[in-house]
């Protein structure tokens, strides 16, 4: 957990990481982080690219992804993306009732 953390602490919110980059800070397989580009779960800079690059935020993507395959023991890339979907819409829809309940004044 600490290694994870002193992870974060070095991700530069402006900068881009290639795919070897992604891999080494996050620990996901190559092949699996190449599923969730084409799943639609993580999106590089340029997808016609030679040598994808990634935003910051897939950073942090990757490393959820990984650990959701490792909680549910998944063995399967595609269902780590479906899984890695459905958690970001959660979050979405929380975001967005946490917004209606703001403006209803309801807590």
């Amino acid at each position: 957990m600490a290694r994870e953390t002193a992870d974060a602490l070095f991700v530069d919110e402006h900068a881009r990481y290639t795919i070897t980059e992604v891999v080494t800070m996050t620990g996901i397989d190559p092949a699996d982080l190449t599923v969730l580009v084409e799943c639609g779960v993580l999106v590089p800079d340029d997808a016609t690219a030679a040598q994808w690059s990634f935003a910051a935020w897939s950073v942090d993507v990757a490393r959820r992804a990984r650990r959701l395959r490792d909680e549910f023991a998944l063995d399967d890339a595609h269902a780590v993306a479906i899984v890695v979907r459905f958690e970001q819409r959660v979050r979405e829809l929380e975001r967005q009732l946490d917004v209606l309940r703001a403006r209803s004044g309801v807590r």
